[in-house]
């Protein structure tokens, strides 16, 4: 999972609970392991699911009582969530913590309509941005129809009018020199329909080569790495995907796979028998 600071808001997309490990897990062990205070707000799951779900991961609530907190909704009027997570992170400040940690199952929007959803989401940026707090919204793509939750990530990216996609554990952002995109975390079966829109929408921005800087990518499987070919060999002549500062053992598994000889694809960085 990217890092994440005080300050930061992000969200995971999910289809079933063993998902939400590889983002959840290591977000809720850094702050334990730190200076932070985790609450993990629950709405159609019991909460004993969701302790059960943390002691699977490894985090034994008991051993962190008052500094770990696992509770149900208790209401969906924004302003209200919004003013209890205040409270809580304030409280947890007084308390002698760094910031609090939280991560909630957003389901009840499908209950009450993505106007409550996004004026959810608009005011606990600001508690966000006061530095007290940051937070994993839990996005069930089984509930969520995707234009929503296309809508709803937007909603994430905060200021930065250059970020594409900002998830749990890919962030995407357009790069102007070179004019591209930059990838950052890690690319899977669940990240890669979100990695082919970016990619899409960079063919369509640019006249000329699009540049795809990898040197912040700690994980790609080979769906990932079959969109970028895809993209490359989709492009006219005369046009590449340039991938700069590939890691080396990606760049030899291109290679090894073939996909080196792709049409209309240059890797650049990692091993200097695939740069060209």
């Amino acid at each position: 999972m990217l890092r994440m600071a005080p300050g930061e808001h992000r969200s995971v997309a999910f289809s079933d609970e063993a998902e939400l490990e590889p983002v959840l897990a290591p977000f809720v062990h850094e702050g334990l392991a730190g200076r932070d205070k985790v609450l993990y707000v629950t709405d159609v799951t019991h909460p004993a699911v969701a302790t059960g779900l943390l002691r699977g991961w490894g985090i034994d609530p008991d051993a962190h009582a008052g500094r770990l907190e696992v509770r149900t909704l208790g209401t969906s009027d924004p302003d209200v969530m919004v003013a209890q997570l205040t409270e809580t992170a304030y409280r947890a400040r007084d308390e002698g913590y760094r910031a609090l940690r939280f991560t909630g199952e957003m389901s009840w929007a499908v209950r009450e309509g993505t106007d409550s959803l996004t004026a959810f989401e608009t005011k606990v940026q600001a508690l966000f941005d006061s530095g007290v707090a940051m937070g994993v919204c839990q996005y069930d793509r089984r509930v969520f129809p995707p234009v929503t939750l296309s809508e709803l990530q937007r909603l994430h990216r905060g200021t930065d009018v250059n970020l594409e996609f900002d998830g749990a554990l890919l962030r995407i952002r357009r790069s102007v020199d070179p004019p591209g995109l930059e990838l950052d975390g890690e690319i899977d079966a669940n990240a890669v329909d979100e990695l082919t829109r970016a990619l899409a929408s960079a063919v369509r921005r640019e006249p000329g080569d699009v540049h795809v800087d990898m040197g912040r990518i700690s994980f790609i499987d080979l769906s990932g790495l079959r969109a970028l070919v895809d993209t490359a060999t989709s492009l006219k002549q005369g046009r590449s995907l340039v991938l700069d500062r590939v890691p080396e053992h990606v760049a030899q598994l291109i290679g090894l796979i073939g996909w080196d000889k792709a049409p209309g694809l240059r890797v650049r960085g990692g091993d200097a028998r695939w740069s060209r």
